[in-house]
């Protein structure tokens, strides 16, 4: 019985910014040829998705956090953020000085002076999600001027503060119809100023259940390797929970097996220890 294999992008597949390793490349080729199927689970929406990842070739697509998914040509899920619930998040986010970024279909809308000025040097070394808003801020990919959002659905927002209190009383008032993740950072006593917010029922792992129900296969038969909040529902739903030994000491706690860090191609060491090439 081939397995369906689930991998988070930044800081697991690759770090944030730098291409995936041939090493790791190569790994994923070979369990494909070999029966099992390799899916992409990410926060990123789709336009942000690198053009080195897609062209690994995965048998489908996770993004936006669980909001959009894909098999070849078959949406297995498109489900947006309200528009009631959106314009209350933004409302929220600006009453507490919390800059944001609203990732849509066509691309991520972002202020990108006040991201980069509420980014400043508060973190000596940041979590993943942080490095990959920066990144993608630093270099365009997907990203569009916020005085050019004109209403477009949004799947996911994500936001950076000044400091933790201001990020949690803004996650506070938010309330109970989002999914909200607040990243923890891998250096432990540094403040937890970042995050992501969807709509509720959208996470990564009923996404992994969508991909199963879809090839009529149990999520006993699922592996997902992740190494940040957002990978959470993810790595509790699958059938085995593998973490990068890059991911914060409360993301490995949900671990099955911890595995080397992204940087020291975690992945490729991990499938083969597993048996599956």
């Amino acid at each position: 019985m081939g397995k369906y294999l689930f991998f988070d992008i930044d800081g697991t597949l690759c770090e944030p910014g730098l291409p995936v390793s041939e090493s790791v490349v190569q790994v994923l080729h070979q369990v494909q040829k070999n029966g099992h199927k390799i899916f992409i689970s990410t926060g990123r929406n789709l336009a942000s998705i690198q053009k080195f990842v897609l062209d690994i070739g995965f048998d489908g697509i996770i993004a936006s956090a669980g909001g959009y998914v894909t098999i070849g040509d078959t949406v297995l899920e498109d489900k947006k953020m309200p528009p009631s619930l959106l314009a209350h998040a933004i409302r929220v986010f600006e009453r507490h000085g919390i800059s944001y970024m609203l990732e849509t279909a066509v691309g991520t809308y972002a202020d990108k002076k006040a991201l980069m000025s509420a980014w400043s040097d508060n973190l000596s070394k940041a979590n993943s999600e942080l490095r990959r808003m920066m990144t993608q801020l630093l270099e365009g990919l997907g990203m569009l001027p916020m005085e050019d959002y004109l209403g477009q659905s949004v799947y996911k927002i994500c936001f950076i503060g000044r400091t933790e209190e201001s990020v949690l009383a803004a996650v506070n008032e938010l309330g109970e119809g989002f999914e909200t993740v607040v990243q923890d950072n891998p250096v432990p006593d540094q403040p937890r100023i970042n995050g992501e917010t969807m709509a509720k029922g959208v996470d990564k792992g009923l996404a992994v259940q969508q991909v199963c129900n879809y090839f009529g296969v149990s999520i006993e038969d699922s592996i997902a390797f992740g190494d940040s909040g957002n990978d959470l529902p993810m790595l509790k739903a699958a059938g085995t929970a593998v973490v990068m030994g890059n991911a914060a000491p409360s993301v490995k706690a949900f671990a099955d097996v911890v595995c080397e860090s992204c940087a020291e191609d975690g992945i490729a060491h991990e499938l083969k220890r597993m048996g599956l090439l």
